[in-house]
């Protein structure tokens, strides 16, 4: 319709043509914009014109649970005609509402029976109806975040490849993750044997792109990883289009990410060596443990030591006293900075644990706040999210990354914290998107906090190299890692800051502000390091302080800084958090861009 393509962006209405011209080839297709773009927008037009043309039948829309909401209302506003019907335990679909709730099957044949039905769902939801959604043949079935069918043996991922209908589209902002067979399972939904099995995916194109990444690769096989990733982007670019909002220069204000390492205080050190020198630490390296337990329980050492004795710690007075984590005094300082300013905030980690911790600290601060984590009903969820957009006087939205993170518009907030790394990327990205995007009117600030030295830094430096395997097939072939695999006993170790007197090497260097908004700086320089961000993360991380041999940072900006990075050989490559997954994430993409700023680029060792 000529008035709903009319409001849309130039690079909006490019996205409906792509969507048509795949129709008319009766072929599927990934909508792989980044966060913040209008993805939803751009379906529905997609939807509004095949049921303006006559061309349209009964479609399937899935995606996660909080975004349900956000759903209905884009479509209310873009294509009143549709007749939507939801399926999921929370929703009531609007025919309905305020009556009794008729069954599945009755909901259903409501949507089916007219020629403007839609039915909105859940994951779970086609799981448990499968039997009822999968006898339907659809006029288009929709995948929302659709990189939750990115394993390809998971149940899910069977059920969605099962829909009756040529007509398949994915939405995800990060089509790869953690390695390339995602990206094949995702085509073997849109396209199937367009990527070829598995197996062949693997032999062509997987092992090769990522050996030739290896900074010891022969030039042969850094030549043969060019030319497989080039053939990989030209067999996948018809039918996956992503832009990124520097490429569509999307009307967005100024957006800057930095990186805070903090350091670990006293009695986190002390438990850090204390774990390290376990009996359980060396079993883990003998091979008899678990390595993914042992580095759940250095995490929590990072995040506040409370975590470690839970149970019998929370009802003591003292249970998650920041000046027992050096990254959360970081974050009390910085939040009371944002505070102060007015700046409204959005603070992620990883844990509900941890986030009652982070509860207890705004709490005792008198600060106003909302919480919404994986215990959060969902119907409860959508009410949160708009007040805290709305309402002035709230503060700060305590969230977990992957609740918080997935899907939803926060635009209400101008600053961001991520307290602490996921060993996906993609799932950080998400969450640091929710404030960027459009409908944002102020600049954005961004804060991820890590643990200088420790298993945080680590996780981190696996987060560059995942980005480095997404960029090297959707953006860049030619691109080049840093890194080589490194031996499990590399992420049981100590960065060289907490040598003895590295403490009050600390102590003295300088901590550039952390942004209040017009005031003055945070300098708490016992705990903190500051990196800018105006370098892609992928390309390595940044050597600090490389002549006095101390422990490498964010991304070096020369070839001698890589290659003393290359040296240490600080990238933990053998153990992969990438298997704790639980199938959510967010998009990806090209993951922040960092570099040394003010004075912080260097540390002593």
């Amino acid at each position: 319709p000529s008035w709903l393509y009319g409001r849309l962006f130039d690079y909006q209405q490019t996205a409906v043509k792509w969507l048509w011209e795949l129709h008319t080839q009766q072929a599927g297709g990934i909508l792989g914009d980044e966060m913040g773009l209008g993805k939803t927008v751009q379906v529905i037009a997609y939807l509004a014109g095949l049921h303006h043309s006559g061309r349209y039948r009964p479609s399937l829309v899935v995606c996660p649970a909080t975004v349900i909401r956000q759903w209905l209302r884009e479509l209310r506003v873009w294509w009143p005609p549709f007749r939507v019907v939801v399926m999921h335990e929370c929703g009531r679909s609007p025919p309905h509402a305020g009556g009794p709730r008729p069954d599945k099957p009755a909901l259903l044949d409501v949507a089916l029976n007219s020629s403007a039905g839609l039915v909105l769902t859940t994951y779970d939801n086609l799981r448990l109806q499968r039997d009822l959604l999968l006898r339907v043949r659809w006029g288009v079935a929709v995948l929302d975040e659709g990189h939750k069918i990115r394993n390809p043996d998971s149940e899910i991922t069977l059920v969605c490849k099962q829909l009756h209908t040529v007509h398949r589209l994915i939405m995800s902002g990060s089509p790869i993750q953690n390695r390339l067979a995602e990206l094949w399972s995702l085509f073997d939904f849109i396209f199937p044997g367009k990527l070829g099995t598995l197996p062949v995916f693997q032999a062509q194109f997987a092992v090769p792109i990522q050996v030739g990444g290896y900074t010891n690769a022969t030039s042969l096989q850094v030549t043969t990883a060019y030319k497989c990733a080039v053939v990989l982007r030209d067999l996948t670019a018809p039918y996956l289009l992503r832009r990124r909002k520097a490429d569509v220069a999307a009307q967005l204000p100024a957006k800057t990410e930095q990186v805070l390492f903090c350091t670990l205080v006293s009695e986190q050190l002390e438990l850090y060596r204390a774990y390290l020198a376990s009996k359980e630490v060396g079993e883990i390296l003998e091979g008899s443990r678990r390595a993914l337990c042992g580095i759940d329980i250095l995490r929590k050492i990072c995040n506040h030591p409370d975590l470690l004795e839970r149970l019998t710690a929370q009802g003591v007075e003292d249970y998650g006293n920041p000046a027992r984590s050096g990254k959360l005094r970081v974050a009390e300082r910085v939040l009371s900075a944002w505070h102060a300013a007015g700046h409204k905030a959005l603070l992620f980690c990883q844990t509900q644990q941890m986030l009652d911790i982070l509860e207890k600290l705004v709490r005792g601060r008198g600060w106003s706040y909302h919480r919404m984590d994986g215990g959060t009903p969902v119907a409860v969820r959508p009410r949160l999210i708009d007040d805290f957009n709305t309402n002035p006087d709230v503060f700060v939205f305590l969230l977990t990354t992957r609740v918080g993170g997935l899907g939803v518009n926060l635009t209400g907030a101008s600053r961001v914290m991520l307290y602490d790394p996921d060993w996906n990327p993609s799932t950080d990205i998400q969450a640091r998107e929710r404030a960027w995007r459009i409908g944002q009117s102020q600049a954005v600030t961004i804060y991820r906090l890590i643990t200088a030295g420790t298993i945080e830094e680590k996780v981190y430096h696996r987060q560059i190299y995942k980005n480095f395997l997404t960029n090297k097939v959707l953006r860049d072939p030619r691109q080049k890692r840093f890194f080589t695999a490194r031996d499990i006993s590399e992420l049981f170790t100590l960065g060289p800051e907490y040598k003895k007197g590295a403490a009050a090497a600390a102590a003295a260097a300088a901590v550039g502000g952390l942004d209040g908004g017009g005031g003055g700086g945070v300098g708490d320089t016992e705990t903190a390091r500051i990196f800018g961000s105006t370098l892609d993360m992928h390309e390595a991380l940044r050597q600090r302080g490389a002549a006095t041999g101390s422990h490498p940072g964010l991304l070096p900006s020369t070839a001698a800084a890589a290659a003393a990075l290359q040296r240490r050989g600080e990238h933990g490559g053998n153990v992969d958090g990438s298997d704790c997954d639980d199938g959510g994430g967010g998009a990806g993409g090209g993951g922040g861009e960092t570099s040394s700023a003010g004075t912080a680029g260097r540390r002593q060792g």
